[in-house]
């Protein structure tokens, strides 16, 4: 009953305070003529969304696939660097614009459909930050997009995993030394064992570059007994725009 007052007076005052603050483009920050999506079509057009035809999808499928942990992939957009989509994941983990992630995460369930569309989950788990690097930020996007995937699919979020060792930066790092740099980084928490036995599990987060972190991710979960772990990210570079 309260949720419903709460919901029925949300609807009542949104439109006086949309006339007061119109909404503007998560991106560029224009006013927006069309609210249904939070990103301006001027910047849409200059985001180019992944297909599962798409020679760069294959490719980044076929890398993740060989590692024996993850059995599938999904991704809603073409990583450039300086591009629109570079600018709303920096908004997104650096300047606390947490809404960012909500519409990212609602255009990963459109993908998921287009590219794991069989795939029955058990459970959506964002890839953890380490816990100095997360209240320094104060909370963790992947978790944020997590949360909006499982709105979108009807699954839920679980923080399966934790960071037990702080990691340097993989941006400047080639992909061995990547897979080096996160071995040994991530653990199961012990109390969520049982939701881990036998389970589908969907590991998300914001960019999968040669995908070191979920491949490592994704064999702890196996290690601890998940059926199958599959990935999904924001967005996926091919390598003349790695991030």
């Amino acid at each position: 009953m309260l949720k419903s007052a709460i919901t029925s007076f949300t609807n009542f005052v949104r439109p006086a305070y949309e006339l007061i603050y119109p909404p503007t483009c998560l991106a560029c920050e224009c006013h927006l003529a069309d609210i249904t999506s939070r990103i301006c079509a001027d910047c849409w057009s200059k985001i180019r969304r992944l297909t599962s035809g798409d020679d760069l999808y294959c490719e980044k499928l076929n890398e993740l696939v060989a590692g024996g942990n993850v059995s599938g992939f999904a991704s809603a957009f073409h990583f450039e660097k300086d591009g629109v989509l570079q600018n709303l994941i920096h908004q997104l983990k650096y300047r606390e614009m947490t809404r960012v992630g909500t519409e990212l995460g609602r255009l990963i369930g459109e993908s998921l459909r287009e590219m794991l569309g069989g795939v029955a989950f058990d459970a959506i788990v964002p890839i953890p930050l380490h816990p100095a690097r997360e209240r320094e930020r104060g909370y963790n996007q992947s978790e944020i997009i997590c949360r909006a995937v499982s709105r979108d699919i009807g699954v839920p979020t679980r923080s399966l995993l934790k960071r037990i060792r702080h990691t340097k930066t993989q941006t400047k790092l080639d992909s061995r030394q990547r897979k080096e740099n996160v071995a040994g980084a991530f653990a199961l928490r012990r109390r969520f064992a049982r939701l881990v036995d036998g389970k589908m599990v969907l590991l998300v987060d914001d960019i999968i570059t040669t995908g070191a972190t979920v491949d490592e991710c994704a064999r702890v979960l196996k290690r601890h007994g998940a059926d199958r772990v599959f990935a999904a990210s924001v967005a996926v570079p091919d390598h003349t725009h790695l991030p």
